[in-house]
């Protein structure tokens, strides 16, 4: 199990902490050589240092997991580290990326690739979720037959009705930034895809401009289903009187609502809520500390009732080698993708009039 530090600059003592429960479950830990560094307060050293680091994880054949350990700001200068010869080698020789936050930049390139991986806690934060939370990522990781998320989440179905698709899980705002390059998740590929998103520290007003981005992507009529996660401190400094009438949860229900598939919210993933408001303490041991990890690129059905909400894994996330799909159009994918082109086995035609996926 590889650790790298793909943002912002991480303590020590928080990763030491997420290296214990990985101890607990008998994993090796092999720590990247700049995971401690700095620059300043802003990331874990240079951005050549942090794509060093995903390098030596990507091509050391023992390094079966390549876990971030942490998040922030700095992960779109790193993502030239995913260049042909790493994908290739990702493709040829599988393993598990996990993160979430920042991280999702580089989940969601990998997904773009066909590549599955989990948004899961970083590993900086892992001791701080709760058992089943711990248990569940173990269990995918070690291949014991998770199947999704029943009803016995969180959940609370708003728009009825049954989709299907693979799984694309990201931070909002991340994924609004893979949109229009080489890593844009919705843009390459064909079939359907379920929406996960979760969302942190925005205005109200920025969260509906940003969903009316997602679901005016030029291949939005991919997305089959939205399951959001947490909302974490959603408020509204530019408009307070219309900020006030409003509610994130409303806006997310209007506009999907009116783009026509599925919804149901599972507050059991994404940031947590416990480091804002008050009583942030007592939120630490008394409030929601589940999450789900959730595997990127996973085939998956997802259903609202009235009666319950369901996620059910499709195939089976664990260690598999990403499905290769043939192009249904048969041309070469134009990504550039470290100065050098990809075949295009899986992706999606770059013709700007193609709508949908299916």
């Amino acid at each position: 199990m590889g650790v790298i530090a793909p943002s912002d600059a991480v303590e020590e003592e928080d990763v030491l902490k997420g290296i214990a429960v990985l101890d607990e479950w008998g994993l090796k830990v092999k720590v990247g050589r700049h995971v401690y560094a700095r620059i300043g307060d802003f990331s874990a050293g240079t951005a050549e240092e942090r794509m060093e680091d995903i390098r030596e994880m990507v091509f050391n054949d023992e390094v079966k997991v390549v876990w971030a350990a942490g998040g922030g700001y700095a992960a779109t200068e790193i993502l030239p580290a995913l260049s042909r010869e790493v994908i290739a080698k990702i493709k040829a020789n599988p393993k598990w990326f996990i993160g979430y936050s920042d991280v999702c930049l580089i989940l969601n390139a990998l997904t773009s690739f066909r590549i599955v991986s989990l948004m899961g806690p970083n590993l900086g934060g892992l001791a701080e979720w709760d058992r089943k939370s711990q248990e569940y990522l173990r269990q995918i990781l070690f291949g014991e037959g998770v199947s999704g998320i029943g009803p016995e989440a969180g959940w609370k179905g708003e728009l009825l009705g049954e989709a299907r698709g693979r799984i694309v899980a990201s931070n909002l705002e991340t994924l609004i930034l893979s949109f229009g390059t080489r890593f844009d998740p919705l843009l390459y590929g064909h079939g359907n895809v379920i929406l996960f998103l979760e969302e942190l520290e925005t205005d109200k007003s920025q969260l509906q401009r940003h969903l009316d981005v997602v679901l005016g992507h030029r291949r939005a009529r991919r997305i089959s289903g939205v399951v959001m996660g947490r909302l974490t401190d959603i408020r509204e400094v530019s408009y307070p009187e219309w900020g006030r009438k409003v509610t994130p949860e409303g806006l997310v229900i209007d506009r999907v609502k009116r783009f026509g598939v599925p919804l149901a919210f599972l507050p059991d993933f994404g940031h947590s809520d416990w480091n804002y408001g008050w009583w942030q303490s007592l939120k630490y041991f008394l409030g929601n500390r589940r999450f789900y990890s959730l595997p990127n690129g996973v085939d998956a059905k997802f259903t609202v009732t009235t009666k319950n909400c369901a996620v059910e894994f499709l195939e089976t996330p664990h260690f598999v080698p990403p499905v290769e799909v043939k192009s249904e159009y048969g041309s070469t994918d134009q990504r550039s993708v470290g100065g050098e082109q990809l075949r295009k086995s899986d992706a999606e035609s770059r013709d700007g009039g193609q709508e949908g996926g299916n």
